[in-house]
Parts: C-alpha cells; sequence; structure tokens
C-alpha cells in the first residue's frame, strides 16, 4: 500500500498514463517480462529512486521512464524487504504478512 504521501500522486492521471505507457514500452521490448530476474511477468512499475516527501513532486523522479523497472512481484518484494522479507505484495499493491 503506499505511503500517505503518495496516495495522491499514485491516484493521480498523471501516473496511471505514465506508468500505463511504460508498461507498454516494456511489452514492446520483450514482452513485459521482470527486468531484474527476466524470469516472471513484470507486474509492478517501480521507481529506481524512491519517492519521498522531497522529490514527490518533481517530475524527473516521479514520472521519468529512465527511473522505472518493471518488476515481478518477488523481486519487488525483495527489492522493498530484502531477505528478511515477511511481507508480500497482493495483485493490488496492498502489503501483506507472510
Amino acid at each position: 500500500m503506499a505511503k500517505e504521501y503518495a496516495r495522491r500522486f499514485y491516484n493521480s492521471k498523471a501516473w496511471k498514463q505514465c506508468r500505463s505507457s511504460f508498461i507498454s514500452y516494456r511489452i514492446s521490448i520483450d514482452g513485459g517480462m521482470c527486468q531484474q530476474c527476466k524470469d516472471e511477468l513484470g507486474f509492478i512499475v517501480d521507481h529506481k529512486e524512491e519517492i519521498t516527501p522531497g522529490n514527490i513532486n518533481n517530475p524527473d523522479i516521479t514520472l521519468n521512464h529512465n527511473n522505472f523497472r518493471y518488476l515481478c512481484l518477488s523481486c519487488h518484494t525483495q527489492k522493498t524487504f530484502g531477505n528478511d522479507a515477511r511481507y508480500v505484495f497482493n495483485s493490488k499493491g496492498e502489503v501483506i504478512p507472510i
């Protein structure tokens, strides 16, 4: 689930259009495979440089395809929680305890 300060951004038309165009781009390249493991289909458009309260209004961070990766659920969970993953993301992007 998005952090409170980012909810408005993730519900914005700009993000939804940008996210959709990035997914279409990735599908045109390799069918939409995870950019990290390349074994699973991508599922989450991940920001390489994380969104923070200090940069959330910077479109070079939030809406820039060069700052995105298309990751499967497993790789995104590993990136977010590391080896101590005690959570996973469901199909709605909500955090679920393992």
